[in-house]
């Protein structure tokens, strides 16, 4: 899996994007099919802005965006959302299987 942490304006300490790869490496075990995540970190104003991207098996893409007061609350609460996201995403493809792979049937 590819990992992306993009810190357009350098805003945060080079530490922040170690931190990050090795919370998104811990997303893996909620869907094994996820081929690369990209973490956009931004800051406006009194407000940070974490954007998770990840690109799952067969094109499909999944995005979460989260706001906070501190950068830490931000990125927790994006890395639930994706988890939410991913785990959602594969038992849909699960139940999809078990009928068979055919939508309204």
């Amino acid at each position: 899996m590819q990992t992306i942490v993009s810190i357009p304006h350098q805003e945060y300490p080079a530490t922040v994007r170690d931190l990050v790869e090795e919370k998104l490496q811990h997303l893996l075990k909620f869907n094994e099919r996820i081929v690369s995540l990209r973490a956009v970190l931004t800051r406006e104003a009194d407000e940070h802005r974490v954007e998770l991207v990840a690109t799952v098996g067969h094109g499909v893409t999944l995005v979460v965006d989260s706001r906070g007061a501190t950068l830490e609350t931000s990125l927790a609460d994006s890395l639930e959302r994706m988890r939410r996201v991913l785990t959602r995403h594969k038992t849909k493809l699960e139940t999809k299987s078990r009928r068979g792979g055919r939508a309204g049937h």
